[in-house]
């Protein structure tokens, strides 16, 4: 069945094809000319000229079920590409800006009474600060609101508690 004399009615033959269209046209028995709808090569075919009979309410509905499946279907496929993409459009920025509190905005440290904030500039190491200030590494970080002080991961800007000077 790949021939159209196989697959046409008695009589009727495929004279042409129009692109723009997409539409068959056949020659029936009686020497009239048909047309396929768009898009098909077989099926029902209507004589030219002639208005086809509009679709029903049932056959609208359904195409446009189709569409409205088709569409979610399209777009359950594109997320996990979307989700690939804004993962590491995230890890982009975090890479390239750094953590917020690096951005100049320092963070609000409650001091212990008694000492007071310094913000830490180009070249300042825990140790330093605490030699400038007679104390010792472990007890500058043993001050209240130093606890989440890393001296290894010292950044412009990051505030430090420091005893009061006399």
């Amino acid at each position: 069945m790949d021939s159209d004399s196989e697959r046409l009615p008695p009589g009727f033959e495929r004279i042409g094809y129009d692109a723009d269209s997409q539409t068959y046209t056949f020659s029936g028995p009686d020497g009239r000319t048909y047309e396929s709808e768009p898009g098909c090569r077989y099926g029902e075919l209507w004589p030219v000229g002639q208005p086809r009979p509009p679709p029903s309410d049932t056959e609208i509905e359904a195409n446009n079920e189709a569409i409205k499946k088709d569409t979610r279907e399209a777009t359950r496929m594109m997320l996990p590409f979307a989700l690939l993409i804004f993962v590491f459009l995230i890890l982009v920025f975090k890479l390239t800006n750094g953590p917020v509190s690096d951005q100049g905005t320092p963070h609000v440290v409650d001091c212990a009474k008694g000492s007071h904030q310094v913000q830490i500039r180009k070249g300042d190491t825990c140790w330093a600060i605490a030699e400038q200030r007679g104390l010792g590494v472990d007890e500058l970080l043993s001050l209240g609101g130093n606890e989440k002080v890393d001296c290894d991961r010292l950044s412009i800007g990051q505030v430090i508690c420091v005893p009061q000077s006399l």
